[in-house]
Formats: C-alpha cells, structure tokens, sequence
C-alpha cells in the first residue's frame, strides 16, 4: 500500500517482478518486497500466498499524521504465477481519494510532502 498526497506521480513504480518464460509466455514468479517500507510505501508484502484464501484477509494499516484533502491510497497487488497484463506487469492497482486530518496533538509526519494547494 502507498500514498500520494498531491499527484499519481508520487506512488511507486511496480516491484521489480521475476518470472520464467513458459510455452504460453512469461509468467511471474515473485515479487520484489521493500522492507522496511519507505514512504510513500506504508506497508508491503502483506497476505503472501500461492493458493486461494478461505476466508477474508484485513490489517491495520498506519496513516501518516498529514493533511491532505485528496490522498490517494493505493493497493498494489502482485499477481503470483500470472501472466503479463496488457501494461506488460504482473501487478494489478486499486486506488481511493481520501481526505486525512492530522492530529494536531502530534507532530506532522515530515516523511510525506505537504499538500500544494
């Protein structure tokens, strides 16, 4: 998961993905994962797995103390032995305009940039 406060441009590119040439085409292997996460990443690797879950997945995820009117959260999700998307990756997006409010009882989080106005 990452988060862009002012523009797309600020999420990451997609993990670094390995994947082996098979008759079909190249189909992914494995992901890179950045730990510990640097901002914009929240969190990664979260819920690995190589077959089907049984039931939902959830976590809790921090929010940076910030404001921003229209954050863009987004989840990256790695597809394991896939092949390619027609963007040529192996990673699907889901993306959320959100508004955060930062407690003014703490201090901002100076790792994400402030919102341009």
């Amino acid at each position: 998961m990452a988060l862009a406060v002012n523009s797309r441009d600020e999420l990451p590119k997609d993990p670094e993905a390995k994947t082996r040439d098979t008759p079909s085409g190249p189909r992914s292997v494995s992901g890179a994962i950045q730990y510990p996460p640097v901002p914009p990443v929240l969190v990664d690797g979260l819920f690995q797995h190589i077959s089907k879950f049984d039931k939902e997945q959830e976590t809790d995820v921090g929010i940076p103390n910030i404001n921003c009117s229209k954050c863009i959260l987004q989840v990256i999700e790695f597809m394991a032995s896939h092949g390619v998307n027609k963007a040529g990756d192996v990673t699907c997006h889901y993306c959320a305009v959100l508004a955060i409010s930062a407690n003014p009882a703490k201090p901002i989080d100076a790792r994400f940039p402030l919102e341009k106005k």
